[in-house]
């Protein structure tokens, strides 16, 4: 085993967004613990935190810089930012497909049989 070193994360988090991952929509969030890390090496600074989304053609992909005080607080601001936009999103899409059902149905091409 040896001198193996594991970098320790808060949160390292890999999925898929559909069912098919053939379709390649993902998203990987990590988040770098550095609390063992001591004051005097500075590599703390530059801990991984990151967030990154793929719906299959398009990525896009977000950094935290976190070197100081001021860079953290934009940090912040700006997941705090994308989790009230997301849920909000979820709520809206909740809402549409409750609407949506409710319609009478709708028989598609697609989904008829031929007896």
């Amino acid at each position: 085993m040896g001198n193996e070193v594991t970098t320790p994360y808060h949160l390292q988090r890999r999925e898929f967004l559909s069912e098919d991952p053939i379709r390649g929509e993902f998203i990987v969030a990590t988040v770098q613990d550095t609390r063992e890390i001591s004051d005097e090496d500075e590599s703390w600074k530059w801990g991984m935190v990151q967030l990154e989304i793929c719906d299959g053609y398009r990525w896009i992909g977000f950094d935290f810089e976190m070197r100081d005080h001021s860079e953290r607080l934009n940090s912040l601001a700006k997941i705090n930012l994308l989790a009230e936009v997301i849920n909000q999103m979820r709520e809206a899409i909740e809402l549409e497909v409750e609407s949506r059902d409710a319609r009478p149905h709708v028989l598609y091409l697609s989904e008829a049989s031929v007896a």
